[in-house]
């Protein structure tokens, strides 16, 4: 006995060859659709770059710096200052005043009086001080001395070995003196005064 083998029918082969290509259509949309968003990421890197690139400004457009106080966005003393103010007075002020209104205790610091030799200053601090403990009011205070000490030398507005005669911190809305720094004596706390 022989053993003839079926023959298939063309209509199977193609109907194999039809379902083979249509997976491989699917599997290729499969992957598409995996690494679609990896595609869109990569367009919108390239869009916002070359935007950026196309809307720089030309060479000519960047301004140029004529000196130090420009580049350190320092604004110089004005012409009509007092007669008889140091100008390096204006700007130690003008400095400690920037430093203090944006670091830390920001939120604490109000502003500041000078006397016009610089050797006395007031210092302004908001109702927020009554929530300070201790320890944190007297770090305030000692940032204010070291930031005053630290502009005025460097502005040689007080020698290395000068210090002013004293700093006073008055709270605000009542002007009231709740701390004080003398070379003598340092930082000095005041407690409240009755009725206040």
């Amino acid at each position: 006995m022989c053993y003839i083998p079926a023959m298939s029918s063309p209509t199977s082969s193609s109907q194999t060859g039809l379902l083979s290509t249509l997976g491989k259509i699917f599997r290729g949309f499969g992957t598409a659709v995996r690494k679609m968003p990896i595609l869109v990421v990569f367009i919108v890197v390239a869009a916002v770059l070359s935007y950026r690139q196309f809307h720089q400004p030309a060479e000519e457009q960047v301004p140029q710096f004529n000196g130090p106080e420009e580049m350190s966005g320092e604004t110089p003393p004005p012409a009509d200052l007092p007669a008889g103010t140091n100008p390096s007075l204006w700007t130690c002020v003008h400095r400690v005043d920037s430093q203090l209104s944006n670091g830390l205790w920001a939120d604490i610091y109000f502003g500041m009086e000078v006397q016009l030799d610089g050797k006395v200053v007031t210092v302004k601090v908001t109702e927020k001080w009554k929530e300070l403990s201790d320890d944190k009011r007297k770090t305030v205070a000692q940032l204010v001395v070291d930031t005053w000490l630290e502009n005025g030398r460097a502005l040689h507005l007080l020698n290395t070995d000068e210090e002013p005669d004293e700093i006073v911190i008055k709270r605000l809305p009542d002007d009231e003196t709740v701390a004080a720094w003398k070379p003598a004596t340092g930082v000095q706390l005041f407690a409240p005064q009755v009725g206040a």
